[in-house]
């Protein structure tokens, strides 16, 4: 019997409802660990704060916190500034990951990470899956999260680009449609990995 959770990061273009699948597998069971929210814990910390501001300046902080605005406004000014970023923040979010996925005890354990294979995180999975839908879905999506151009020309900047994601997927998931059909095709996932020998089972 296997003694850890099978451990799946979730990748797709802006846009595409990683979001939406990563709660399809939580409401089935699954741990879900957003990356986002781990790194945004980690800000608060002493000892990553000070490493910011050395590089930085205390103009990122605000109350004595690091405002997560000003931050992004100096550290993405450059594609070396946000290597410098990375190189201080993805270690500490490697780690706090790993302890969660340590003391995970459900049988899947989710990890939802907008830069997954750009922070090299995919090492921590068992499987990875590309969340799938076209363009002109994509794009309804994203205005209504409020983004204009520029914002998501930013995000797509810092990330690989969709071609190069999906092939380095084990598995796709087409969310072009409804959250039941997501949540279909999230169900067959996770009883081929938990029951393989089920009829559902099995992965393409």
């Amino acid at each position: 019997m296997r003694k850890r959770p099978w451990v799946i990061g979730l990748i797709g273009g802006i846009g595409s409802g990683k979001s939406t699948v990563a709660g399809c597998f939580e409401r089935l069971g699954a741990e879900v660990v957003d990356a986002d929210r781990v790194a945004h814990g980690l800000l608060d910390r002493p000892a990553l704060r000070r490493n910011l501001v050395e590089e930085w300046g205390r103009g990122i902080l605000s109350d004595g916190r690091v405002d997560r605005a000003a931050l992004a406004a100096r550290a993405f000014r450059s594609a070396a500034s946000v290597r410098k970023l990375n190189a201080i923040v993805h270690p500490r979010v490697h780690r706090e990951i790993a302890g969660r996925i340590a003391a995970c005890r459900r049988p899947v354990l989710v990890l939802d990470a907008p830069l997954l294979l750009e922070a090299e995180a995919d090492a921590l999975c068992d499987l990875v899956i590309f969340v799938d839908a076209p363009r002109g879905v994509r794009a309804r999506r994203i205005r209504a999260r409020g983004w204009g151009p520029e914002e998501l020309r930013r995000r797509e900047r810092l990330q690989w680009s969709d071609s190069r994601k999906r092939a380095r997927a084990d598995y796709v998931i087409d969310n072009r449609g409804s959250r039941a059909t997501a949540a279909r095709q999230v169900r067959a996932l996770i009883r081929g990995l938990v029951n393989p020998s089920h009829p559902e089972g099995g992965t393409e």
